[in-house]
């Protein structure tokens, strides 16, 4: 039995039981509390007075006269409470059977609705328990199309529409995911959305962050100088386009709040050993934890052969034409762990991909079991894909892999 299954059982067996002990109470048959009954109490607590009385009387702590006038009292007040009878009409209470019998059908039904509206109901997909990477395309696919149908039936849920662009994100279908965060910052002008979204644009121009991410990055600092989201995402750009020293400050600025169990800190602390060794700056002293966690000791670690261009496509490039070579995760991820840049008239060309030629310091080559060695030939310069761009793969190869070769001999339609 699954996890999830095994949790339905548990929560079906506690509603189950509080029905039970509900039901009991009601269906069961109560005398009812008549003046008679209730006389018969109240002659029990007369009758125990007295008999403290006598034994007061007995032991010699009150007189004969007290305990006569103190006697004869209770005996007055026993005789006019105990006088009544039973009510002839009164009857015993009868089970209350249509309510025992609504509550049955409504409690089940009113904890599972519950649920689903305060809740979290897709917990209960497996897929959702999974990481992006365990979970296959075609799973992931159907998940985010019935996602999407339920959206249309209830388009102000928030946290559906962020749920459906990390799906989309995931998969790579980054119009699809652009879209459901335009609807979600629709519902919600929240900061830390703005941020996924213009990541989603980035991984969509193979890592470039110039135009629409800068400015909202810009805008979320303005506002807010100290915002952590906004910090990391600014170095990260920083990084990207080659301007180290920015990016240095960005993290360094972003680092300054945390302390020393923050979960975001060994991950920063790399990123930032990585910009400083760049700019030819000693090495930050950062904690053993830190240094364990970021994976520093494998830093070394590479991918490097020899691109060539085939004579069959030879004439189909120019020298001026923009090369890059980059390296992906073997499991589908198509954002590049690290990427170089040249031009046809260098080919052909020796190249190393190692986390020197990371796009962003938390996404690391060295961390990296597998990857998928890629070169595309692009006349336009621009990072995404083209028709008419010449490319060529291998893979997936190990990370340590030397000697590769590749020749561009495809063209994409």
């Amino acid at each position: 039995m699954n996890a999830s299954m095994l949790f339905v059982v548990i929560a079906l067996g506690i509603v189950l039981c509080v029905a039970v002990v509900l039901l009991w109470v009601l269906l069961r048959e109560r005398k009812p509390v008549t003046q008679a009954s209730q006389a018969s109490a109240n002659a029990k607590v007369y009758r125990d007075q007295i008999l403290d009385l006598d034994r007061e009387h007995n032991s010699g702590h009150i007189s004969d006269q007290e305990w006569q006038q103190s006697r004869d009292e209770l005996s007055l007040r026993l005789l006019e409470d105990t006088s009544a009878v039973d009510d002839p009409a009164a009857k015993a209470e009868k089970p209350a059977t249509l309510t025992a019998l609504v509550l049955a059908v409504a409690l089940p039904l009113s904890a599972m609705g519950l649920y689903m509206w305060v809740g979290q109901p897709e917990a209960l997909n497996p897929l959702a328990l999974k990481s992006p990477d365990q979970v296959d395309p075609k799973d992931l696919a159907k998940l985010a199309q019935t996602l999407a149908e339920k959206l249309k039936e209830k388009p102000d849920n928030l946290q559906g529409w962020v749920m459906l662009g990390r799906t989309y994100r995931t998969l790579e279908n980054f119009e699809g995911a652009l879209n459901a965060y335009d609807t979600a910052l629709k519902l919600s002008d929240d900061d830390d959305l703005k941020l996924e979204r213009i990541e989603v644009i980035a991984m969509q121009r193979q890592g470039q962050f110039d135009g629409e991410p800068w400015r909202v990055i810009r805008e979320i600092l303005q506002k807010d100088p100290e915002h952590f989201g906004a910090l990391l995402t600014a170095g990260s750009a920083s990084y990207a386009e080659g301007k180290f020293a920015d990016a240095l400050k960005y993290w360094e600025k972003a680092r300054k709040p945390l302390d020393a169990n923050n979960p975001d800190l060994p991950g920063l602390d790399n990123a930032i050993a990585t910009v400083r060794d760049k700019l030819g700056m000693p090495a930050a002293t950062v904690s053993s934890a830190s240094a364990s966690s970021s994976g520093m000791g494998v830093a070394g670690l590479s991918v490097s052969g020899q691109v060539s261009l085939s004579a069959a496509v030879k004439a189909k490039a120019s020298p001026n034409d923009v090369v890059f070579i980059y390296a992906t995760p073997a499991n589908g991820d198509r954002m590049p762990l690290a990427i170089f840049k040249t031009t046809v008239a260098q080919l052909p060309f020796n190249f190393t991909l190692d986390d020197s030629t990371a796009m962003a310091p938390d996404r690391k080559l060295s961390a990296a079991g597998e990857v998928m060695v890629k070169v595309r030939v692009s006349k336009s310069g621009n990072a995404m894909p083209q028709p008419g761009d010449l490319s060529a793969s291998l893979g997936p190869v190990k990370v340590g892999a030397k000697g590769l070769k590749l020749e561009i001999k495809d063209q994409i339609p």
